[in-house]
């Protein structure tokens, strides 16, 4: 019997899943959104023909156990004839307690909840999916794929703030989180771009979340995210890094309690804040010329991340390669080239022609950096990882 492998990642009202053969290539993928709403289901085979459709009932009770159990069903019926030989999962968060990629055990899931107050966000639904399919196939191999594990080589002053260092020794550090994109990134460039793999790179991952990671030898040297998903550059809904005094404004003088401040630091805030337009780059982007919100905030998340590409080169010593990837890094040619018009002073210059037809390396001739437009593939480093810890 043929066997597969089930990828999750888990959000707070989506499922997103990818199944693999032993060849590492996709079968079937889908997603349920919508969870904590009206679900609905859709699933495509690996060359994008639609096999799967469903949508519940709003009376119908809405969680991830009703619509993990659906998403198993159809994976044992659509795909009878083979095994479920493991499961990988995404999980944001590892603290330092896990640097790379472990088999989940009791021990393991205790762990990960312990580590939820440093991704309130996310980590409690990654977690509960993985216990849900630990009650559900006991002696299935599950593994769990930490974000934070990649930087796990960041040293000393990128892992600091300048608080007590007894907090730090609690804990209280940077982190950093899309390390399963990065580590792909990092792939890719060492098969594709062999030239550049071993030097000074920065790569920006910008989509809904975003961050950006300085990367050299192949090793994270130190990323924009810190304790939580919340510092750095700009997001959908999140505001990247911002003086802490404006939390003791709003809690002083606007009456905010502890909900308050996380509703306006994870839903509030962003680029859908700051517009008062939209949290969805696309739609910012095509609406800037006839609305001022959508302009105003493209054109402060362009100028931060700019100002993040130069500082991040700081460490490095230097730049050798810009990468851009993710959901807008690597569909947005109008991103990438405002964001390198600011950086021309580092000797970097975007060719227009290739960027606007999206190919992979994008620089101009006579850039002293090579610039890239890379999409990530984070289920695939999960399902690699996967197959390695349960061989």
């Amino acid at each position: 019997m043929k066997e597969i492998f089930l990828v999750i990642n888990a959000g707070s009202s989506s499922l997103k899943f990818k199944i693999f053969n032993l060849s590492n290539e996709v079968i079937a993928s889908g997603q349920v959104e919508g969870i904590d709403v009206s679900p609905s289901f859709k699933a495509k085979d690996g060359e994008g023909n639609v096999i799967g459709e469903y949508k519940w009932e709003e009376k119908d009770a809405h969680n991830h156990a009703m619509v993990l159990e659906y998403l198993i069903q159809w994976i044992l019926k659509i795909f009878k004839d083979y095994k479920l030989k493991a499961c990988g999962h995404r999980v944001v968060h590892g603290g330092t307690i896990f640097k790379h990629s472990v088999l989940i055990d009791k021990k393991v899931i205790a762990d990960i909840e312990n580590l939820i107050p440093l991704a309130p966000l996310h980590q409690p639904h990654n977690l509960r999916v993985i216990k849900l399919m630990y009650q559900m196939f006991p002696d299935l191999p599950q593994v769990a794929v930490f974000d934070t594990a990649f930087h796990q080589t960041m040293q000393g002053n990128a892992t600091m703030y300048a608080i007590p260092y007894a907090l730090y020794k609690e804990g209280v550090r940077r982190y950093g989180m899309h390390g399963t994109s990065y580590a792909y990134i990092v792939k890719k460039m060492e098969q594709d771009f062999p030239e550049f793999a071993k030097k000074k790179i920065v790569v920006a991952h910008i989509g809904s979340g975003a961050s950006l990671c300085a990367i050299e030898n192949g090793k994270s040297v130190i990323t924009t995210m810190g304790m939580t998903a919340l510092e750095g550059v700009p997001m959908g809904t999140r505001p990247g890094s911002l003086d802490a005094g404006i939390l003791l404004y709003l809690m002083e003088n606007k009456g905010y309690g502890l909900d308050e401040i996380r509703d306006f630091l994870y839903y509030k805030s962003g680029v859908g804040g700051l517009s008062e337009f939209s949290s969805n780059f696309y739609t910012l982007e095509t609406n800037m010329d006839k609305n001022e919100g959508a302009k105003r905030a493209i054109e402060f998340i362009v100028f931060r991340i700019a100002e993040e590409i130069a500082r991040l080169s700081v460490s490095l010593g230097g730049i050798d390669a810009l990468v851009f990837t993710a959901g807008v890094g690597e569909n947005s040619s109008y991103f990438r080239k405002a964001i390198c018009q600011y950086l021309t002073y580092l000797g970097i210059k975007i060719d227009d022609d290739k960027n606007s037809k999206k190919a992979l390396q994008i620089n101009a001739e006579d850039s002293r950096v090579g610039i890239f437009a890379i999409p990530t593939n984070e289920e695939l480093m999960i399902v690699l990882d996967t197959v390695e810890l349960t061989k």
